[in-house]
């Protein structure tokens, strides 16, 4: 097995699915990961965290979110998605080259390297 770092994650990534949270019309959800800064953004709010100093035993702190408004249910799928990042304590890429971020060893978010 490959020994993942911090620096393996840096880059952009398009989220392509979120357990427990349906993602149907989501397609700008994006994660840029660079040196143990996290930055987000969504359909309505972005947020940015830090972690590491790996990523098999990590707590995304503290966990800062900005940005405007939509319409309520938009809103209620984006604070979804929002709580399960909160809950990610590790990182990992799959077979697929996908990142695949874990809370207590459930699979809980997945996404693909933005190639531009």
């Amino acid at each position: 097995m490959t020994s993942l770092s911090v620096g393996t994650f840096d880059g952009a990534w398009i989220v392509e699915k979120a357990a427990e949270v349906d993602l149907t019309g989501f397609d700008d959800l994006r994660f840029e990961f660079d040196s143990g800064t996290l930055y987000g953004s969504g359909p309505c709010r972005s947020f940015k965290t830090t972690f590491g100093p790996d990523v098999q035993n990590l707590l995304f702190s503290p966990f800062d979110l900005g940005g405007g408004t939509c319409d309520e249910q938009t809103m209620n799928t984006e604070r979804d998605f929002f709580q399960q990042i909160e809950f990610v304590d590790r990182l990992d890429i799959d077979a697929d080259n996908r990142l695949v971020m874990y809370a207590s060893d459930e699979p809980v978010l997945w996404a693909k390297r933005l190639v531009e």
